[in-house]
């Protein structure tokens, strides 16, 4: 059962991450159908990632409470809702809100994912599960472009949605009936221990209640402490910051706004321009498990483990920004031909995304890095929510401003460059604690 679990939650993720960037092959029709301006477009895109961010902390209390599969068939129920609203929507309104659902429900992608990974599998797995769970997830973003495309011109939007959402609702379906069957198999193993926990409240003269009491306020403490020591290191927002301008770039590009700047800047269809924006997924998809295992062999061969990893952050986030300059200040230098080439480098240039987590555990002790980490994971959704609107606003003033709607997309992404610039300065500045307060405590930053 625990490779049946895997592919369960890594199907989960796989489209979590589908869905994200699936708006960005029906940019056109909805603008057509609904009569989008492009901040309207952007704000579409938003809306999943903005109640994404916003679900994770009770996604991972819930997941800690009722485990992850429990948690995994509600969500996705509210995600399948959210697609039907979308699927069906006349208004703007909407389907806006079947985009927040969808945000919602398919935020369960990531979370009990990585719990049900850390409790199928021995700790010496981890890292191997770890790694084909996020290569499987970005894999979606990959069937989210051409092939979504494909299937949109063939069946209509509406439909593909539809489809998407019975996906949804038969991975509920299946996390639902594991977890009875987890539950089951549980069952006679906790009435054991629970014999045993009653055993030793007696032997320690403490009532339930009491123990309850002290634990609760010590935990209560300690989190007030850890909040604190996070909340006070410039190093972690450094990295949560760096994350949120280079995810936006990424998100503004791969899930909205690259193929209409394909359309716009070489004359293509929008089939095409989708399976050029597909190289991003391809990139990303190939090259992170070999980043991992790159700075891995750093480390092995000599290199500080922290200092490998902020090597290949500054290494590919300098790609990015090398990539970007043609593109947002030159439209169409990059010859079609090679169009396809030079995305794929923008995949690998965003692959080492999850070395920045890696590099954030690495600032703080133990009892402090899952919050640190939780930080930075909602702040970089959220730069994926903020940047959209921002290149929408940006083609607006320019429509404003008389250039024609063939023209309008091909100068609109430059925020995406000063992203990744910024990014880059923000990266080069983070540096490893002190020793001492490393392992004793997260410090300022």
């Amino acid at each position: 059962m625990r490779r049946f679990a895997f592919s369960l939650f890594a199907s989960v993720y796989f489209l979590s991450f589908l869905q994200r960037v699936a708006i960005s092959v029906v940019a056109g029709a909805l603008e057509a159908e609904f009569g989008l301006d492009s901040v309207a477009l952007g704000m579409m895109s938003s809306g999943f990632f903005i109640a994404y961010a916003l679900a994770q902390p009770v996604i991972g209390l819930l997941a800690d409470r009722a485990g992850p599969e429990r948690v995994a068939a509600g969500a996705l129920a509210v995600g399948a809702v959210g697609s039907f609203m979308f699927a069906a929507a006349r208004s703007f309104g909407v389907a806006f809100s079947g985009r927040v659902l969808m945000g919602l429900g398919l935020a369960a992608g990531f979370i009990p994912g990585m719990k049900a990974i850390a409790e199928l599998f021995p700790p010496e797995m981890f890292s191997t599960f770890n790694a084909l769970f996020v290569t499987i997830g970005h894999a979606g973003s990959l069937v989210g472009a051409a092939p979504l495309a494909w299937m949109t011109t063939a069946a209509g939007w509406r439909a593909v949605f539809t489809g998407l959402a019975f996906v949804a609702v038969a991975l509920a379906v299946l996390c639902a009936w594991y977890a009875v069957r987890k539950g089951r198999e549980m069952a006679a193993g906790g009435a054991a221990r629970q014999g045993a926990g009653d055993g030793a409240r007696q032997g320690s003269g403490q009532g339930p209640g009491q123990g309850l009491e002290q634990g609760l306020g010590q935990a209560l403490e300690q989190v007030r402490g850890t909040n604190r020591e996070v909340v006070a290191s410039v190093r972690m927002w450094l990295v949560a910051f760096f994350l949120f301008a280079k995810y936006g770039s990424q998100v503004a590009f791969q899930g909205l706004w690259g193929a209409p700047y394909i359309v716009s800047v070489y004359g293509v269809s929008p089939t095409q321009a989708a399976g050029a924006v597909t190289m991003v997924a391809v990139g990303y998809v190939v090259a992170a498990p070999f980043m991992g295992r790159l700075a891995d062999r750093l480390a092995t061969a000599g290199m500080d483990l922290f200092a490998a990893q902020r090597l290949l952050l500054v290494g590919s986030t300098a790609l990015c920004v090398a990539v970007w300059i043609p593109m947002a200040l030159a439209p169409g230098l990059v010859p079609w031909g090679a169009l396809h080439v030079v995305i794929f480098l923008l995949g690998v240039s965003y692959s080492t995304a999850s070395l920045a987590f890696g590099i954030t555990k690495d600032l703080f002790p133990a009892n402090v890095s899952g919050i640190a980490t939780g930080l930075v994971n909602i702040t970089s959704i959220l730069g994926g929510a903020a940047m959209p609107p921002l290149v929408g606003w940006i083609v607006e003033r320019r429509l404003d401003a008389g250039v024609s709607a063939h023209a309008v997309h091909a100068g609109a992404l430059w925020p995406c460059l000063v992203a990744a610039a910024v990014s880059l300065a923000l990266v080069a500045m983070v540096t490893r604690p002190p020793r001492a307060r490393a392992v004793g405590g997260a410090g300022r930053g």
